[in-house]
């Protein structure tokens, strides 16, 4: 009878490939597993998103959505940003490379290109008034900013006619242009992104109630609010438009504001008459934004592809301080994207154990195989 030896040695190793396939083929989907967990949200923007203002070791509105959501925060925002500016940081290396990786992505902006308006039509009207002393843009910014009461006064006599000025007619027209495009760029870098662009809030509605307390500004803080509020609400019916075209969501930033238990920004005036008009939103401004963009998170507002049908969720209660001041329960990456996922056929284990049913059958039947084979051969070579 001849040695078997050799295919002895053959059915090891034939056994032993099938057990590396079956143990490489289960092991697959747990790897593709754990490459997706970490859920990449990118906050593009102005000083709103970047935590201008706030102090030290407070977090902003961005910061709080990452850590209330267990999300991985890349923040691009930078001071001072505009949307004409945003439009073309986009176009650069580090952004698009962000942008098309990212699952959600939150932009602020359209703040400063109102306000960038708003000084020139003030620039504009104190020049006129005098020609014998005129000022600059920059500087009609830092004596408004640095609470000069004389150009206050100014300002607060003028500011009314501002919504109907030709700088910001202007300034809205270069905004739906700049703004349509920014999303459509991002849509283009990344089709299934869950976009959020956050509303613009009026910054002086609370300190209004503190001015009206004073029968000298009364009058005109009330104008100007009145003035500032129409140029915010133009500017977020240009986003309300752009967001219903391109099919992204708008975190309303707005009324919460307006409703607020307390004063959400910086702005504040004290004795002596002192006014700081620092527009930005203070810790418990940040705590209203950050509620808005979770709730939109939670609700999966994004418009779901065909075949797929998402129901929304209640909001949450924004009404209540103290809402913004407690983290809410983390939102599970698949609640979140789960209108960018195919249809499921399946969780992950019940997938690997199929897999290893599979793969140890198929063994199985090669050992047999091959042994049934050995079978015949000895008996026509005894």
């Amino acid at each position: 009878m001849k040695s078997t030896n050799g295919k002895g040695g053959l059915v090891k190793k034939l056994l032993g490939v099938a057990v590396s396939a079956a143990l490489f083929l289960c092991l697959m989907p747990m790897a593709g597993a754990q490459s997706e967990q970490g859920t990449s949200y990118v906050a593009l923007g102005d000083s709103i998103s970047s935590g201008y203002g706030l102090e030290e070791g407070t977090l902003s509105f961005a910061q709080r959505v990452a850590q209330d959501n267990g999300l991985e925060l890349i923040n691009l925002a930078q001071d001072g940003e505009t949307a004409t500016s945003l439009l073309d940081k986009l176009q650069t290396d580090q952004v698009s490379t962000a942008v098309a990786q990212a699952d959600i992505i939150t932009i602020t902006v359209g703040g400063n290109d109102l306000m960038n308006a708003l000084y020139a039509y003030l620039t504009d009207a104190y020049n006129q008034r005098n020609p014998e002393n005129p000022t600059t843009q920059e500087d009609m910014k830092n004596a408004i900013m640095g609470g000069d009461m004389g150009v206050l006064t100014f300002a607060l006599e003028v500011g009314p006619g501002f919504s109907n000025s030709e700088r910001a007619t202007q300034a809205l027209a270069d905004f739906h242009t700049h703004l349509t495009q920014m999303v459509l760029n991002i849509r283009a870098e990344n089709p299934q992104v869950q976009l959020v662009v956050v509303e613009q809030y009026n910054p002086y509605s609370y300190l209004v109630k503190e001015l009206s307390k004073n029968p000298i500004f009364a009058s005109s803080a009330q104008s100007l609010c009145a003035a500032f509020g129409a140029g915010v609400a133009d500017i977020n019916d240009v986003i309300d438009a752009v967001a219903q075209q391109q099919e992204c969501s708008v975190a309303k930033v707005y009324d919460a504001f307006e409703t607020a238990q307390e004063n959400p920004c910086n702005a504040s005036v004290s004795l002596p008459v002192k006014l700081n008009l620092d527009f930005h939103p203070n810790a418990y401004g940040h705590g209203l934004i950050a509620q808005q963009v979770t709730d939109l998170l939670a609700q999966q507002v994004i418009v779901p592809p065909e075949d797929v049908v998402v129901e929304d969720q209640p909001q949450g209660d924004v009404s209540n301080p103290a809402a913004t001041q407690t983290p809410t329960p983390p939102v599970q990456t698949q609640d979140v994207f789960q209108v960018q996922q195919p249809p499921a056929t399946g969780d992950t284990s019940d997938l690997v154990i199929w897999m290893i049913l599979v793969c140890v059958t198929g063994a199985c039947l090669v050992v047999v195989t091959i042994l049934q084979n050995r079978r015949k051969g000895g008996k026509h070579e005894s």
